[in-house]
């Protein structure tokens, strides 16, 4: 499903991958800012401290905390990603431009109309 929202993405015209790189840009922005301080959060919980340094705590701890830190990563890049697209083309879809299958497919599977694509 990931190349499928990929190549939908790849092949819209200029003006509809503008608005939609404009989204996803902000979206991931806003989701690796609430991130962040989550990896802390997830560091502490390991019992990992800031000031100490990585090489010095037992391999598979750390294996773990980066492994629980990237799912972290990528559900909150995808849910901030989501969430302002279902935003923006939600005021679309209010205003009449699209209707309600095409904003579930952008917002929460990346996948646009064939008549903002190149080619169509």
């Amino acid at each position: 499903m990931l190349i499928r929202a990929i190549n939908s993405q790849r092949k819209l015209k200029p003006y509809f991958y503008s608005q939609s790189a404009k989204i996803g840009g902000v979206g991931c922005l806003i989701g690796f800012s609430v991130a962040y301080p989550l990896f802390f959060v997830i560091a502490s919980s390991f019992g990992i401290q800031s000031d100490v340094p990585i090489r010095s705590y037992d391999g598979g701890t750390v294996l773990m905390m980066f492994t629980v830190c990237l799912l972290v990563l990528c559900f909150s890049l995808y849910a901030f990603c989501a969430l302002f697209a279902f935003i923006f083309y939600g005021i679309k879809f209010k205003k009449g431009h699209i209707d309600k299958q095409e904003l579930i497919n952008i917002a929460f599977k990346g996948i646009y109309p064939k008549r903002w694509q190149r080619g169509l």
